[in-house]
């Protein structure tokens, strides 16, 4: 079914508390989408973040983020008093993340929390623990740890512990148990509203999609609990590690240091980790974009300790083998192919083997005039964007191209006026009609171009691991309260009318 969507991260929607979350603000950005007859709500990872904030860099592949927590949820479900839930506001920028703040008021939320359901009913996390134990035991213990030792990274640890050896960690658990109970109760509280929340929006109508990325921290609960899966030497240390070549985003290559998996002893068990992570995905979402799909037809490895990724090679992926055995198990999994960079005759022969939808992208439309990102060229069995996360704003691309560039694109879009931001700009809502209108199945425009704003609202900023401008973080709050109100009816006086609903802003073109 065709349909469109936006793309805004949870940590972006303007809050009370400092860093988007699962509050009213989630539902009035799910009222905004039914009103424009969108289909999709896409996000990125909701996994517990990592180095720089990312969500790509997670602790863990299964664990939810504990900042989305809302504090006035768990004052409403009886666990905060509402004291409690007013000492944890914000009152800095409503422009950008306080990091810093929000680690230690969602932590707080959390242990306060903890202690009233300890005092109350620990039933709820006892039946919660024993339905999720493959993960979140192995979670819980690796966050207890990790405090235990002021927050290094597992292969600093002492070596009863580094090994994952399971007397000593057995003798943890006894005199840490409420520590590690807490980490329980953490998950049990994301999953408790998030489940809320989005039931809620899927009786809207409106489906969620997620985003996995293929690869996961070195320092994650991850590796430490599983090592055999990942190519590491006898001291735990990477082999090599992952990353890309120098592509258009990055002149030195993106060298991302995550840990190469040991495809060999996957095998042995039919790759049964992979299949609780695609299972956990369909559990918080409803459609699951895959990233760097291309590194399961073949994969970029780097020397660990390597300045860079500019010398590498190119290794041999596990993709056809691994898809059958998914298809097998989640015969009705629905998957998006992330299938943007250096992609090659292996990766499209892949993609159409699985039948998975790849994406298409507006900014990479017009660097050949045979470029599948060109709208005419677009098939139906595709996700079109105008821009993904790690792509600045249309605005700021529009503002970026030169005179001969600029020339082309207006031409294509049969448009020539004056380069303006904002709303109501024509030539952000041109291209925004153009992919409306291609046989893309689904359009997905992230917000920040809906509102016609500028470089400096892009999230994030590739191969660079810190200063990101938004910092994977908060929205301007004011002007999207203004966006949200103002961005329908700019789009009519562009003149887009889908014949399936007048008032639509975003449905299935004509």
């Amino acid at each position: 079914m065709r349909g469109s969507g936006v793309l805004l991260n949870i940590s972006s929607l303007p809050s009370e508390f400092g860093i988007g979350g699962f509050g009213e603000e989630i539902l009035r950005f799910a009222d905004f989408l039914k009103a424009g007859d969108c289909k999709w709500w896409q996000v990125l990872p909701m996994t517990t973040i990592g180095l720089g904030e990312s969500p790509y860099s997670g602790v863990s592949a299964f664990a939810g983020n504990y900042l989305y927590i809302d504090p006035i949820m768990l004052r409403d479900s009886g666990y905060l008093t509402y004291e409690e839930c007013d000492s944890l506001k914000y009152y800095g920028s409503p422009y950008v993340v306080d990091y810093e703040f929000c680690y230690g008021q969602k932590r707080k939320a959390v242990q306060m929390a903890y202690e009233h359901i300890l005092q109350t009913n620990t039933d709820v996390l006892y039946t919660y623990c024993n339905d999720e134990r493959d993960w979140l035991m192995d979670y819980a213990i690796f966050m207890a740890l990790k405090d235990l030792h002021n927050g290094k990274p597992w292969f600093e640890w002492e070596e009863k512990y580094k090994t994952h050896d399971h007397s000593a960690i057995g003798e943890f658990m006894n005199e840490h148990s409420k520590e590690v109970g807490y980490y329980i109760c953490e998950q049990f509280l994301f999953e408790e509203q998030w489940k809320t929340r989005k039931k809620q929006i899927n009786d809207m109508k409106i489906g969620i999609i997620g985003d996995m990325p293929i690869y996961v921290s070195y320092d994650s609960v991850d590796v430490w609990a599983n090592p055999q899966y990942f190519d590491l030497d006898k001291d735990y240390k990477p082999n090599k590690v992952a990353g890309v070549p120098p592509d258009y985003f990055c002149a030195e290559g993106q060298l991302w240091g995550n840990p190469l998996y040991n495809y060999d002893e996957m095998r042995k068990d039919n790759f049964a980790w992979f299949a609780s992570r695609i299972e956990r995905m369909f559990k918080l979402y409803d459609k699951l974009r895959i990233d760097h799909f291309r590194a399961f037809d073949r994969y970029w490895a780097v020397e660990y300790g390597a300045p860079n990724a500019i010398n590498g090679e190119w290794c041999k992926g596990v993709g056809r083998e691994l898809f059958a055995i998914m298809r097998h198990k989640f015969p009705k999994a629905d998957i998006i192919a992330e299938d943007l960079g250096i992609i090659d005759e292996g990766v499209i022969e892949l993609r159409e083997r699985t039948g998975f939808p790849g994406m298409r992208v507006l900014q990479f439309a017009f660097d050949s005039e045979v470029s599948p990102h060109m709208p005419h060229n677009y098939e139906r069995n595709c996700i079109a964007y105008t821009g993904t996360h790690d792509n600045t704003t249309i605005y700021g691309w529009l503002a970026s191209l030169g005179a001969d560039a600029r020339a082309k694109l207006y031409d294509y879009l049969g448009l020539h006026c004056e380069l303006e931001g904002g709303e109501n700009s024509r030539l952000v809502w041109a291209c925004i009609r153009t992919m409306l209108l291609s046989v893309a199945d689904i359009v997905i425009i992230p917000f920040q171009d809906l509102a016609g704003w500028g470089e400096d609202t892009r999230m994030n900023i590739p191969g660079k691991a810190t200063g990101n401008r938004a910092n994977f973080g908060a929205l301007p709050a004011p002007s999207m309260e203004q966006g949200l109100h103002k961005a329908a009816p700019a789009a009519r006086r562009l003149g887009f009318r889908p014949r399936s609903s007048p008032s639509a802003l975003l449905t299935t073109a004509p």
